[in-house]
């Protein structure tokens, strides 16, 4: 078990879960899990909080149950966050090596990255990753790592991630009245597909599909590095609404049946398969009714053909057919429907598999699933960039009253700090 001074803690605040993850490495470096909480999401719309009293209620109800599984208690945290006002850029820095005999060091990729991060973003945004691609010396010799190297000029690609002032205030608004300290903010796009993909698939190229609950994210890998994040405002609960309106139910009732007999292929099902009983919008037992599976996953592939077509419109705009050919990565609660990652393949004409959180150690029982990613990918991405945040020792820590001011003066005084730009291979 890795000792509490290097344990982290991540949330999730998805529009369907929220997830919080308390974990360090082993002494093999595999991600040890300590502790677990997921709870319903709660005033979070499409990645975005639409209701702060909500929001904290939820996410005050997951930390406590991982403070309860992992008996400690939890003074601060990093969160991943969503939405459509995230946005990416590709941009290139330069500086001169200050001498040929020297050999690079940590300071020039630093001089380096500065002047990459350097662009003009609209007064209403922050810049959240700066994320280095490669680097080049002297034009001609890329390398990811040119710490060593000899040259006169040096050159790095960066991946640039920007996202929306208000949306992150309002996140760290929330966690704090839930009664913790946020330490660090990351796009869950990012953070997920770093740990859903492998070395070999970002050096051939994959396109990592976020299909959750409220958007569909788009992280594309090619040439090894990061080269575009985008989102889509369609998602997971759009499904949901179909089901809703087809099936002549209510909206919980189509949730349970798409997360428990969500097919996206029709072809799949069985002739001789067993119809879905379901509840209609009154609770007497006359309305329940009897639907075949085949047509509830007809619903569903419809939503599904959309969605599709939403990418590959993204994948012209962007030009990001290698990363496609490469293959698709699925995660998020859409890639839990049934032949998903099929229908994906057969429409974008490139392999697809479903991702799941890797090799874990621990409370893992409810983390190796892809709606699990975000969590997960952003404990990775914390121990990597060596944030460690606060744990008490003692499963009930005093908590800040709510309402009342953190390590930050003010929300809108703290949003360069929350947010600040990094990566954990810089």
């Amino acid at each position: 078990m890795p000792p509490m001074s290097t344990a982290s803690v991540a949330i999730d605040l998805g529009s369907s879960v929220i997830t919080t993850v308390v974990g360090g490495r082993n002494e093999h470096g595999r991600l040890h899990i300590l502790g677990v909480g997921q709870s319903p999401s709660a005033g979070i719309e499409a990645g975005q909080i639409s209701h702060v009293s909500r929001a904290a209620g939820a996410i005050r109800q997951s930390i406590d149950q991982a403070e309860a599984s992992s008996a400690r208690g939890i003074l601060s945290v990093g969160i991943a966050v969503s939405g459509a006002h995230l946005q990416s850029m590709n941009n290139r820095g330069a500086v001169a090596l200050p001498s040929l005999a020297d050999p690079i060091r940590d300071i020039d990729l630093s001089r380096a990255i500065d002047s990459g991060r350097a662009v003009t973003i609209s007064a209403a945004s922050t810049l959240l990753h700066a994320i280095p691609r490669y680097y080049v010396v002297d034009s001609e010799r890329r390398s990811f790592d040119p710490r060593g190297q000899h040259g006169q000029r040096l050159d790095v690609s960066m991946h640039l991630v920007t996202a929306s002032q208000s949306a992150i205030q309002n996140a760290a608004h929330c966690v704090q009245n839930a009664g913790v300290d946020v330490e660090l903010i990351a796009a869950k796009p990012v953070v997920a597909a770093e740990r859903a993909v492998r070395g070999d698939e970002k050096e051939f190229g994959v396109l990592v599909v976020g299909l959750d609950a409220g958007t569909t994210t788009l992280t594309a890998f090619e040439d090894g590095a990061i080269s575009h994040t985008s989102t889509i405002q369609i998602g997971t609960a759009h499904i949901a609404r179909d089901l809703s309106i087809g099936l002549h139910c209510s909206s919980d009732e189509a949730r349970r049946v798409m997360h428990l007999h969500g097919q996206a292929v029709p072809q799949l099902i069985p002739n001789d398969a067993a119809n879905i009983e379901l509840r209609g919008f009154s609770p007497g037992a006359s309305d329940v009714q009897s639907v075949p599976p085949s047509f509830v996953a007809e619903i569903i592939s419809a939503r599904v053909a959309e969605i599709i077509s939403m990418i590959n419109a993204r994948i012209t705009e962007f030009q990001l057919q290698h990363a496609v050919a490469g293959g698709i990565v699925l995660t998020g609660s859409g890639a839990m429907l049934g032949g998903v990652d099929l229908l994906f393949s057969k429409a974008m004409e490139s392999p697809a598999r479903i991702a799941n959180a890797g090799d874990l150690y621990g409370l893992t029982d409810r983390l190796n699933r892809p709606d699990a990613l975000g969590a997960v990918g952003m404990l990775d991405w914390m121990l990597d960039s060596g944030d460690f945040v606060q744990l008490s020792q003692t499963a009930a820590p005093k908590r800040r009253a709510e309402g009342t001011s953190s390590m930050f003066s003010s929300i809108a005084s703290g949003v360069a700090g929350l947010a600040r730009v990094f990566s954990p291979n810089s």
